[in-house]
């Protein structure tokens, strides 16, 4: 190999490790997601329902890297943001496994840390499901949730449910 092809190969070889950092670093963290899933939680509890606009648009403090923090209320069976199903019914929806989403999502949001769920969910700008896992928590003082997710293949729901005691 020349030395010219060498300097190529490894110029190419460091191009491409960069790359993969750099969107390795685009990816929401599991404590990203909590961190800001409790602090909707708190800002929503004190603005109320005037506070749901803030959560609306890819441009909202609320959305950063590759996720968002979507709101929802059980009670009413309506997401109230979200970048595709705000104003509709929700607690009917199933994933590809036939698993009620919102419905797992309502139940570990009311335990007093809140809970993650693992459901299959299309990844931005995909067709096909890949698994997701959210942490979901409820909202003092109203019948709102906030959820946040990430894809991961790097921690399991348990050991994210566990982390949360």
């Amino acid at each position: 190999m020349t030395l010219k092809s060498l300097i190529g190969v490894a110029g190419l070889t460091l191009s491409l490790s960069f790359s993969a950092n750099v969107f390795a670093e685009e990816a929401a963290t599991a404590a990203e997601v909590v961190e800001k899933v409790k602090a909707a939680a708190a800002e929503l509890s004190s603005a109320g329902e005037a506070g749901i606009a803030a959560f609306q648009g890819k441009d909202s403090k609320w959305a950063w890297k590759d996720t968002y923090v979507f709101v929802y209320d059980c009670e009413a069976d309506q997401a109230l943001a979200h970048p595709t199903l705000a104003g509709k019914p929700v607690m009917h929806i199933k994933d590809k496994a036939g698993k009620e989403l919102f419905v797992a999502l309502c139940e570990a949001g009311k335990q007093e840390t809140g809970g993650w769920v693992s459901y299959m969910w299309p990844k931005p700008g995909a067709e096909e499901p890949s698994e997701k896992l959210s942490y979901a928590l409820a909202v003092a003082g109203t019948t709102y949730q906030v959820s946040a997710g990430i894809y991961t293949d790097e921690a399991t729901v348990d050991e994210l449910n566990a982390a949360l005691k």
